[in-house]
């Protein structure tokens, strides 16, 4: 699935076990564009409904999703990237917090409509953004 959307599976721990390597910010990066461009793809069919969150996701991608969640993903990636050594622990769990966060916002209904939308559009949303968060998760860790 991840080398269909143009992300390559060696690039990421979860394909082999193994702790990923890496900048989390550019994994977390390729994951939300590869899944963006698919919301794109998907925008004028989400816009048709004519449903307040889905046309949110359709104007501003992942973005529309959630709530803090993206900026909250965001800011702890840049902490935990810019944390001189000994602060890394503590930025660490940080970055952990936010993609727990992340994660309850992936299991929403509003991922799992987009996900299996009848247009046959493969979003990933779950499982590419999931793939991205545990190789993030292990980074931090």
């Amino acid at each position: 699935m991840l080398k269909t959307l143009g992300i390559d599976p060696a690039s990421h721990g979860s394909s082999t076990g193994t702790a990923p390597k890496g900048d989390p910010r550019a994994i977390w990066r390729d994951a939300k564009d590869s899944t963006d461009a698919a919301l794109s793809r998907l925008a004028e069919a989400m816009l048709a409904y004519e449903d307040p969150d889905l046309d949110r996701v359709a104007k501003f991608g992942l973005f529309g999703i959630g709530t803090k969640e993206n900026v909250t993903l965001n800011k702890a990636l840049i902490e935990f990237n810019a944390a001189p050594p000994e602060r890394r622990a503590e930025m660490g769990k940080k970055l952990l917090a936010a993609v727990q966060a992340y994660r309850i916002v992936l299991g929403g209904n509003l991922v799992g409509l987009i996900d299996t939308n009848p247009y046959g559009v493969a979003t990933g949303l779950r499982s590419v953004l999931g793939a991205a968060l545990d190789d993030i998760a292990r980074i931090a860790a």
